[in-house]
């Protein structure tokens, strides 16, 4: 059975073995993060938008100051819409290799007209692999909801 997350008007579903990670207080109650089974972690922020590639370049300047020969790539995600903003970064930590999707959607039906989810989704690539079916149905039930 499926687990869900509602809250900050984000709702989806989820699966039941991946733990929703504790967070401090100071930051706030308006993110979450999914630890996933054999590592990894899915996190979802909500935010202003200002530039889009601003928010993408402050993600990926802190990990090329972390690791050394980041590899960077625009993709699209055939369950988000076109005009989303989608970064996989490529690292090496140890001997693995690491990939973190960052994704940027809109928030229009919220108030504040440039609100948006930050989305981080970060695994060593054979997990990230295994996993990528599920990290694309959570990703569209949140940009069906948006």
């Amino acid at each position: 059975m499926p687990a869900q997350f509602d809250s900050f008007g984000v709702r989806f579903l989820y699966p039941d073995n991946w733990t929703i990670a504790p967070r401090e207080p100071e930051e706030g109650d308006q993110g979450m993060t999914l630890d996933i089974p054999g590592g990894g972690f899915m996190a979802i922020e909500s935010t202003r938008a200002g530039a889009v590639e601003e928010l993408i370049e402050g993600i990926v300047r802190t990990i090329a100051a972390d690791y050394e020969e980041v590899e960077r790539e625009q993709i699209q995600l055939p369950v988000l819409p076109a005009e989303t903003a989608v970064t996989d970064v490529r690292f090496y930590y140890l001997d693995l290799l690491i990939v973190s999707r960052i994704v940027i959607l809109p928030r229009p039906q919220r108030s504040e007209d440039d609100e948006v989810l930050m989305i981080q989704i970060q695994a060593e690539s054979r997990d990230f692999d295994k996993n990528e079916p599920v990290f694309a149905a959570i990703l569209k039930q949140i940009a069906d909801a948006v």
